[in-house]
């Protein structure tokens, strides 16, 4: 690792790559010299970087270029779900994923469920394909991440309305899910909205979650931060996944990789986030403040009271 700006000063501690823990997965974009900048400032802190559809519109040349310079910095390279499921719904799943596989891609997503048929779907056929394809990435060498939750509450198993998960079912689906050889599974991100709400303010929901990620094991599971959200929303969601779980807490950054400067300053407790507290989001700094210079070894826990006053007074950007 190159030698890090001010180096005489200590941070707080982090995990280094290739990490089995506090991974942080970013979308893909940008350019290649624009792509290159980025990884040789922020590659230490991005883990996986995630293509999707709007990539089938790019030349093929660029894709494989793009993935080499991946590959290149120690970054793995996923297909999001809705390609894998273009691919299925054409009867192209097979060469689909011997494909990304030869173009050096590392980690797909499999479902064959994408789009809700309701009773048109043959769902015994839709599981038994969905093993099948699930069976072919592993033997391909690709690593296989699973998602529990959808983007709509329609039918969604995660969800049992007003505020509250279907905690029962959602640890069985990761938990089989993982049996069936998923790496890692995905919270979905409008899901942990719904609970926590904009800011992470409500707790009744982060409790919820917190029996899952228990339930389920905090290696096994990535805290999904969609970089559809408002700005202040991520950084808020990105913030409350470390107050809950600490800085190697899994997440998708929920943004480009140049958002990897505002992530891994969360994950170290040092940056302001315009949260739903008067308290200070630099918790790590709080922490060191407090005990002459040597920060606690759960600095992460540190007091921050929600304010409803505030978070009633805050509108998103």
């Amino acid at each position: 690792m190159e030698r890090r700006f001010l180096d005489f000063v200590e941070l707080a501690a982090r995990s280094r790559k290739p990490r089995t823990q506090g991974i942080t997965i970013f979308a893909e974009y940008g350019t290649i010299s624009w792509t290159k900048e980025m990884l040789d400032t922020w590659g230490e802190y991005v883990d996986v970087v995630k293509y999707t559809p709007a990539h089938l519109h790019a030349p093929w040349r660029i894709i494989e270029e793009k993935v080499k310079l991946y590959r290149d910095y120690q970054v793995g390279v996923a297909a999001d779900d809705p390609m894998f499921s273009i691919a299925y719904y054409q009867g192209k799943a097979d060469q689909f994923l011997r494909t990304i596989r030869d173009v050096g891609f590392t980690h797909a997503q499999i479902d064959t469920q994408h789009i809700n048929l309701g009773a048109r779907a043959n769902l015994k056929k839709l599981q038994e394909d969905w093993q099948k394809y699930m069976t072919l990435a592993l033997e391909l060498g690709l690593k296989i991440d699973g998602e529990v939750g959808q983007k709509t509450p329609d039918g969604d198993l995660a969800r049992s309305g007003k505020g509250m998960l279907n905690i029962d079912a959602v640890v069985g689906e990761m938990k089989r899910l993982l049996k069936a050889g998923c790496e890692h599974v995905y919270l979905e991100s409008r899901v942990i909205r719904e609970v926590i709400g904009n800011y992470g303010e409500i707790e009744s929901g982060a409790a919820q979650i917190r029996r899952i990620v228990d339930a389920v094991g905090q290696t096994n599971v990535i805290i999904e931060i969609s970089g559809q959200l408002p700005f202040d929303t991520r950084m808020c969601h990105r913030f409350w996944a470390v107050r809950n779980f600490g800085p190697e807490v899994n997440m998708s950054g929920g943004g480009p990789i140049e958002d990897a400067r505002y992530v891994e300053a969360i994950r170290r407790g040092n940056t302001f986030v315009n949260g739903p507290s008067r308290s200070t989001s630099k918790l790590w700094i709080k922490s060191l403040a407090k005990n002459g210079g040597k920060a606690a070894s759960e600095w992460w826990k540190e007091e921050y009271p929600i304010d409803p006053a505030v978070v009633a007074g805050r509108t998103l950007n």
